[in-house]
């Protein structure tokens, strides 16, 4: 780490470079300009891939490194975060550090709706230089891996599982040219093709929310998913709680009535929406491939166990 007079002005820019189809890459350099100009010292950590942001996260923690910055898409802060997850499932402490994200990818729903963090590179080292280290919730789930095997991941924005973890395979399956929104649209018309709802019972902190057929449930530490579905409006990553929406056994009209209300942030209370609050979520189902979506990602399906980690680690945000 380049010694500067204030170390703690000191900033680890990892970045996924083919984020958004390449635009980190190409915004790169302008964006560390911007954070020299708002007086951070930069060291630049291009991310090759996946299987390197594990061991370099966790040497920068165990360094006390006083910002880790992560560029591309919230699927790159996923990454970034489950660097502190030790084998056995458990949280690496990360009390000298603290994270920021910077969005320059396809998926943006955490940075753009509800950190509200800018995309320019003036205006983001504007204002990372003027935020502050405030508590930021975790989510930790326990599923089955697309190995069959048990697995554990911790999750940043949101964790769904029905139509939207068919949607986010064909999103990673689609070119990422096209767009967050777009790319997310095109995707959910082709998983409605052949759909079928599936059975599951969702449980909060103990007491039965919901059981029967479902289009989709979404376990909220965020308020946006599949580019700009308000799924949650009230979520709040630091209110030590999870917000859990369901979408239920709705016909295709239900679902298109109520498509627009969702990107409005409009639904809750609606025929067909159960909502609900607490800090374990326990997900039950004899259907062999409930897919999952956890931060854009398909990591496996259900049954699982998503539990909340209240103020788990540190993010650089405004007041």
């Amino acid at each position: 780490m380049t010694a500067v007079s204030d170390p703690q002005r000191a900033l680890e820019l990892l970045v996924n470079p083919s984020a958004g189809g390449g635009r980190a890459g190409r915004l790169l350099g302008a964006m560390t300009r911007e954070l020299e100009r708002a007086g951070f010292t930069v060291n630049v950590h291009r991310l090759g891939g996946r299987s390197q942001v594990a061991p370099l996260v966790r040497s920068l923690v165990e360094a006390r490194a006083p910002v880790i910055a992560s560029m591309g898409g919230d699927g790159t802060f996923h990454d970034v975060l489950n660097g502190l997850r030790n084998e056995d499932g458990s949280l690496l402490p990360s009390d000298g550090t603290a994270f920021a994200l910077i969005p320059a990818g396809t998926g943006g729903d955490l940075a753009a709706r509800t950190l509200r963090m800018p995309s320019d590179p003036a205006a983001v080292g504007r204002y990372l230089s003027r935020a502050s280290p405030r508590p930021f919730d975790l989510g930790k789930l326990q599923f089955t891996g697309n190995d069959d095997a048990p697995a554990v991941r911790f999750f940043v924005n949101i964790a769904s599982f029905g139509i939207s973890g068919r949607v986010d395979r064909l999103v990673a399956e689609g070119p990422t040219w096209l767009g967050g929104k777009a790319a997310y649209f095109v995707a959910s018309l082709r998983a409605t093709l052949g759909w079928r709802h599936q059975p599951v019972k969702v449980l909060v902190d103990g007491e039965t929310l919901y059981e029967g057929p479902i289009l989709t449930v979404a376990v909220c530490n965020g308020r946006s998913f599949g580019g700009g579905m308000l799924i949650a409006p009230d979520a709040a990553p630091d209110d030590g709680m999870f917000d859990v929406v369901v979408l239920g056994d709705l016909t295709f009209g239900q679902q298109t009535l109520l498509s627009g209300k969702l990107y409005q942030g409009r639904h809750l209370g609606e025929r067909g929406v159960t909502h609900g609050r607490g800090r374990v979520v326990e997900v039950h189902t004899r259907h062999p491939s409930v897919l999952l979506d956890v931060d854009g990602e398909t990591p496996g399906r259900v049954p699982g166990t998503f539990t909340l980690l209240p103020g788990a680690v540190k993010l650089l945000g405004a007041a």
